[in-house]
């Protein structure tokens, strides 16, 4: 019985005050900003407008050589990998298909049929 008068005493009012005193301070709040802005890309998608003008539009389906993306977009990890989060970030906010391949390795059967 205690503990049931013991909550009839606590107030959300009460909790209220404890929290909010004169040295309280408020939660931290990070404003989102517009999906298409990501600065971790942005001397990326430079790079490709600047190749591509005025065809960097959705729908676009990009092939390059892992050479190639290198000298646009260069990368401390020279492998396709490291562009797989520009690739998918292009997909998600522009419609952008971006495909990287290195000339090192072997086509796919599908691709064969078509050089």
């Amino acid at each position: 019985m205690e503990y049931y008068e013991f909550i009839l005493w606590w107030s959300p009012e009460e909790s209220l005050k404890r929290q909010v005193g004169e040295k309280a301070s408020g939660p931290d709040v990070s404003e989102k900003t517009g999906s298409r802005h990501n600065e971790k890309y942005e001397q990326d998608i430079t790079a490709l407008r600047e190749k591509f003008g005025n065809s960097f539009i959705t729908g676009l389906c990009v092939r390059i050589t892992l050479k190639e993306a290198l000298g646009m977009m260069p990368r401390n990890r020279k492998r396709v990998d490291a562009y797989y989060g520009l690739a998918r970030y292009l997909q998600e906010e522009y419609g952008i298909t971006l495909t990287i391949y290195s000339q090192k390795t072997k086509p796919n059967d599908h691709e064969e049929d078509n050089l």
